[in-house]
């Protein structure tokens, strides 16, 4: 049965019904917030039954299509759910008709019909660069206003459906290509495919090379088609400029094609010449053919190898932002990060005197390392490989600065890969003073990015990106305080990065993942209040971090971040209240919650490293408080699962610093349970043993300050005080 949206949606108020489909309804609506006046197309995805979640999906779509800005492309203003479970787009309103309608309502010329499809090429080819595939083309989804100009709407819609029936029965299976309708992926020659059948459908008598085109672009075989749009809407210029067309050549044309279109090219000059022409035309000719040749032949060069670029880029931005959201993906991931380090290093072989072709290959390379093994990122588990990565990267980078101080993107790529590099030096090899010194030099870049980006005119969502990137630097830096024992530092930063991103425009804040980013100093400065035994301070701060994250996941359920922010903050909540010496049996309660989310995470992706280790923390937690409670047993079964899961992941990753350390920590809990129901023996050997696992990191990894104050030395107290 169908489901009605609400009649608000957010600022928009619904209007009348203008268009049902196979996915969905479209309304017009009016925003009613009284701003400003402002009428909107929202279209709403009709709900799926079965296991199949639409969400991370939609939020992924509107994130790609959200890149576009061009004229010929009705632009997405916002996205999200209803409480009822309706995905919904809001989009520019196109005042125009439909494509087969104008141009019978219109009636053109042909040329001017082509000039009118050429418009409609540009826009497809502009969406293909920001890889985005329209999937449904047709001249209902080809709106032309009143001033001639076409606008696409629909993009990458039709891909939800894909989601849902790979078979693709809900799409216009007339102007749809063989391999969608048998269900393969699609890619940008099903695209291509899609707009011949537009141009045989609407143009009339059509010439012989007009229909050479459509044949080529109707091809059956992907390979015989156009290899892009772009390659297309070249075919049609050629046409429009009465240039030998590629796909009549590809026929075997003889001379008589080509010198006609010269004819038509140049009329008068032909006409001045009169005879004389006839003597050169065999020269003539053979220049022509050879220049087309050659023309071509570098044409299709140049746009396989920007096909591949795209492609490598989309496998390791976009596709693997993706995978992060689908469950059971981390073993895929990890074969994408191998193929994209090969690509990377063949690219880089071939940069280098091309600075574009540097800063994209740097770029690849600061989000390969990330991929790899960062912490608190979704990482592969490959730590070593990242910090190289990201060192690569922050060497190119350096390089192209010094050429080009300049250049405000240049600063805000730098800053990224040495914001990363933080994390790994704290994360990976836990020095805090290496981590500090390179989140202040990240932190200059993030500013001079800014001062620079002043005079570029960013779009909003890039200038969102590096107040988020400068966020990021100082968090890192009150991190690196705090474990030198400066918490009063770490304090005065976090509170103060809480407080800028709540005073930032809303423009900027609509931009980022607001709910979760001003969580993000509230969570860390609760650590640091509590440390200065500021506890009432400490416990809100913690609750205000936690309601947001809370809030995040009303719109966006599986999101990772929001779930791991979730979950980190109920697990500091409980702590709190134990410490402060609230009752046990609440403690419980909201630890209950994020044992909850823990288990969340690990269903999306049971093989995600971070995801073990954040439930583990929560479990430890919950073992801890059931001890409180007298419930002994219950708790030791708990931590021994976890240190069982915690060796198990050590073997597959034996230099992985972190997964050593969670596992010593987890043997000091142990330890501390087996004391509390009054087993001296066992507790002794679980004293042994963490102190064992303590000297071996400090040996090979080294220890961080907060670590030997709050663990080392307690662990190695117990260890001696044991009877022999």
């Amino acid at each position: 049965p169908p489901v009605l949206p609400p009649s608000q949606i957010g600022v928009y108020q619904l209007a009348e019904l203008i268009g049902v489909g196979g996915m969905g309804s479209v309304y017009r609506a009016r925003r009613n917030d009284g701003l400003f006046e402002q009428a909107v197309a929202i279209k709403f995805i009709r709900p799926r039954s079965g296991k199949l979640l639409l969400a991370p999906f939609m939020d992924a779509e509107r994130r790609l299509l959200a890149r576009m800005t061009h004229p010929g492309v009705a632009r997405i203003l916002d996205g999200g759910s209803t409480a009822n479970g309706l995905h919904y787009v809001v989009m520019e309103l196109v005042d125009g008709e439909a494509l087969d309608v104008y141009l019978d309502e219109q009636a053109p010329d042909l040329r001017a019909q082509v000039e009118l499809m050429r418009k409609v090429c540009d826009a497809v080819a502009h969406a293909h660069q920001n890889l985005v595939l329209h999937c449904d083309i047709k001249p209902a989804n080809i709106l032309v206003t009143a001033d001639g100009q076409p606008k696409l709407i629909d993009f990458g819609v039709a891909r939800g459906q894909d989601v849902v029936d790979s078979r693709a029965q809900g799409f216009t299976q007339a102007y749809t290509s063989p391999q969608r309708l048998t269900g393969e992926a699609a890619v940008t020659t099903d695209d291509v495919f899609s707009l011949g059948v537009v141009l045989r459908n609407v143009l009339a008598n059509s010439p012989a090379d007009l229909l050479a085109i459509i044949d080529r672009a109707t091809a059956q075989e992907r390979e015989d088609r156009y290899a892009s749009v772009d390659a297309l809407r070249e075919d049609l210029t050629r046409w429009l400029e009465h240039r030998p067309v590629l796909a009549m050549l590809a026929l075997g044309s003889n001379w008589r094609y080509i010198a006609l279109k010269f004819v038509q090219r140049y009329p008068g000059r032909v006409l001045s010449a009169g005879l004389a022409i006839l003597g050169l035309l065999g020269a003539l000719v053979a220049i022509t053919v050879l220049y087309t040749r050659a023309d071509a032949a570098r044409r299709d060069a140049e746009q396989r190898f920007g096909e591949v670029r795209a492609l490598a880029n989309f496998m390791l931005f976009d596709l693997d932002a993706t995978l992060e959201t689908i469950p059971g993906t981390t073993r895929a991931r990890r074969e994408l990060v191998g193929r994209a380090q090969q690509y990377l290093d063949a690219l880089a072989a071939s940069a280098s005197a091309d600075a574009a072709l540097r800063a994209e290959v740097a770029r690849g390379l600061t989000r390969l390392g990330e991929v790899q093994g960062v912490p608190g990122r979704a990482h592969v588990g490959e730590p070593a490989a990242a910090k190289t990565s990201l060192e690569r990267a922050e060497s190119m980078l350096l390089a192209l600065i010094t050429r080009t101080p300049d250049d405000w993107a240049l600063h805000r790529d730098l800053a990224r890969a040495q914001y990363l590099l933080a994390l790994a030096y704290g994360g990976i090899d836990n020095d805090s003073n290496r981590q500090l010194a390179k989140a202040k030099e990240a932190e200059q870049h993030v500013i001079n990015a800014l001062k620079l980006a002043t005079g570029s005119l960013p779009s909003t969502a890039e200038l969102a990106d590096v107040e988020l990137l400068l966020l990021g630097t100082r968090l890192v830096q009150a991190d690196s305080f705090k474990y030198n024992n400066d918490h009063a530092a770490a304090a005065a930063m976090q509170s103060a990065e809480e407080a800028r991103l709540l005073g930032l425009p809303e423009s900027i804040k609509q931009a980022m993942q607001f709910e979760y980013q001003s969580a993000r100093p509230a969570m860390l400065l609760g650590d640091s209040l509590w440390y200065l035994n500021r506890f009432d301070e400490a416990v809100a701060a913690y609750r205000r971090a936690t309601e947001r994250m809370e809030q995040g996941l009303v719109r966006a359920p599986n999101d990772r971040r929001l779930l791991n922010g979730a979950l980190q903050g109920y697990w500091n909540l409980s702590s709190a209240m134990l410490d402060i010496g609230a009752s046990a049996t609440d403690a419980l309660a909201v630890i209950d919650k994020g044992v909850a989310i823990g288990e969340r995470l690990l269903s999306l992706d049971p093989e995600n490293v971070d995801a073990m280790r954040m439930h583990g923390t929560v479990i430890n937690q919950r073992a801890l408080i059931l001890a409180k409670l007298g419930r002994h047993d219950e708790a030791i079964a708990l931590v021994e699962g976890r240190l069982a899961s915690s060796e198990s992941r050590i073997l597959k990753a034996p230099d992985d610093a972190e997964r050593a350390r969670d596992s010593v920590v987890i043997l000091r809990s142990l330890a501390e349970l087996y004391e509390a129901r009054g087993d001296t023996a066992k507790a002794c050997r679980a004293w042994r043993r963490a102190d064992a696992g303590w000297q071996m990191l400090e040996k090979r990894w080294s220890v961080s300050a907060l670590d030997r104050k709050n663990d080392v030395a307690v662990v190695r107290a117990k260890a001696v005080a044991c009877p022999p």
